[in-house]
């Protein structure tokens, strides 16, 4: 797996000029009229997105696209790598608070939430989290013990 992923981001080489960036790959829309030669699965979206989330060499405004763009998704993989990103950023940074945003989305669609996070919430990743809840989803804000 590591091998193979290795290989999708393109570890160890820098990219050529004919290459397309993770970016466009992963924004992809099924509306595009270049949809039949760059159609990708949900899954693999997923896996680019959280890809540029994780390249260091990665723009901060596709760091920025990719968090929200990952609302759109559900499931462990997704949330975990937005509270990890939450976590690394120490919940203040502008890219915490689009992965905020993102996670309070994806609580609010599905109808749940992490009780052990939304514990650890804090700063400006708390408030966008709450913010989408109070909103959204009002009955998933925890009792005001927190």
């Amino acid at each position: 797996m590591k091998t193979w992923l290795e290989g999708l981001f393109g570890k160890g080489r820098p990219r050529t000029a004919g290459e397309t960036s993770l970016e466009s790959q992963a924004m992809t829309s099924s509306d595009d009229a270049t949809v039949s030669r760059t159609h990708i699965s949900p899954e693999e979206r997923v896996v680019l997105l959280i890809g540029i989330l994780d390249d260091p060499a990665a723009r901060e405004d596709e760091k920025f696209d990719a968090a929200w763009d990952l609302e759109d998704f559900s499931g462990p993989v997704v949330e975990t790598c937005l509270i990890r990103i939450i976590r690394a950023e120490d919940f203040t940074s502008v890219l915490a608070q689009h992965c905020a945003e993102s996670l309070g989305g994806i609580w609010a669609r599905t109808g749940r939430v992490d009780p052990s996070f939304m514990t650890e919430l804090r700063g400006p990743a708390k408030d966008e989290v709450f913010g989408i809840l109070g909103s959204r989803a009002p009955h998933l804000l925890p009792d005001s013990t927190f």
